[in-house]
Formats: C-alpha cells, sequence, structure tokens
C-alpha cells in the first residue's frame, strides 16, 4: 500500500507550529481519527526559550519537550527524554488500527541526524497511512535523502491543508479503508 505524505515547508517553525495545532483541532471537529504529534509552543519573555510541548493527537497527552538550561545559556535545549516519551506515544497512536490521519509536527534536526521521530514517520508511511508534516527549507536535503520524491510540497495555509487531509482519507475509504465519515 502506497502512502500520501504531504509537507508543508516553512521559514518560521512557530508559525508552522500553531498551523498544525488549528489544523489538528479542525480535523477533529470532522471526526477523523488523529495519530502523530503537534507543537505547542509557550512564549515566556522571563526565559531565554519559551517551553515546548508535544500534543499526542490520540489522547491530547502533552509532554514537555524544552530544558531551561539557566540565565546564562544562548539557546534552548531539547529534552531527549520529553522527546523519547513523546515518540512512544506517537508510535503507540500510528500502530493503532483505527487511524484516518498522521501528522507529525516536523522533520527537523534530530530527524535529520537520525534520530527524532524517523521510526514513526517510517511507521506511519509503512502502514500507509496519509501523513502529513512540516520541513524547514534549510533541511529540505536531508528530508529528500529521508524520503526520497514521494511527497507533495503543500500551501501553508488551514484552508489548503485541510483539503489536503479531507482528500486523503476520502481517497482511503474510496479504497476499502475503514474510515469514519
Amino acid at each position: 500500500m502506497q502512502s500520501a505524505i504531504g509537507v508543508v515547508v516553512y521559514q518560521s517553525q512557530h508559525l508552522v507550529d500553531g498551523l498544525l495545532v488549528e489544523l489538528s483541532r479542525r480535523l477533529r471537529r470532522r471526526d477523523l481519527r488523529l495519530a502523530g504529534l503537534v507543537q505547542h509552543n509557550e512564549d515566556d519573555a522571563c526565559t531565554i526559550c519559551g517551553d515546548m510541548a508535544l500534543e499526542d493527537l490520540a489522547t491530547g497527552q502533552r509532554i514537555l519537550i524544552s530544558e531551561q538550561r539557566g540565565p546564562g545559556a544562548g539557546g534552548c535545549r531539547l529534552d531527549p527524554q520529553g522527546l523519547a516519551m513523546s515518540a512512544g506515544l506517537a508510535a503507540a497512536s500510528i500502530g493503532a488500527d483505527d487511524v484516518d490521519l498522521v501528522i507529525l509536527n516536523k522533520f527537523g534536526k534530530a530527524e535529520a541526524e537520525g534520530g527524532g521521530l524517523r521510526d514513526e514517520f517510517a511507521l506511519a508511511v509503512g502502514r500507509g497511512l496519509p501523513t502529513l508534516t512540516a520541513v524547514g527549507e534549510a533541511l529540505l536535503p536531508a528530508w529528500r535523502a529521508f524520503a526520497g520524491d514521494a511527497w507533495q510540497r503543500l500551501e501553508p495555509t488551514l484552508g489548503a491543508l485541510e483539503a489536503w487531509c479531507v482528500a486523503q482519507v476520502a481517497g482511503r475509504a474510496g479504497a476499502g479503508e475503514k474510515v469514519s465519515s
């Protein structure tokens, strides 16, 4: 079974994160069964970086994935334990029988370096599930090395993304897959 992969290519991570969070809300209102993760960002004027949390789309559980490194730190640090816990939740939801669509918040630096959510991407594609993600412009070469050419670049608008997701789910239903209406 071939999987459809949709990619939003972005320059601003925070904008695409918010876009995918809102998209997941809209898709839930359509009663689509989602798996994967979206990222919530909370800016904090008192720290170098705001909190980042991944939401498991199957359960709604949020896991903090950012570490505060203290007042002298020059940037944010990804919490590998939080990312691993989130990846486990995503893998469980992607492996479930009743999934319509997978959203994995991004193919980022961790994935480009061989870690992060690479296994979850492979699981979703291997199961033939429509999969949506975001890739930073600078990481497109790493994405292409990972995914090849079997993906579609999507307009970074809520309407375009929702239409693509709905069409993918409808296409699976037309092909005999079990999905909700």
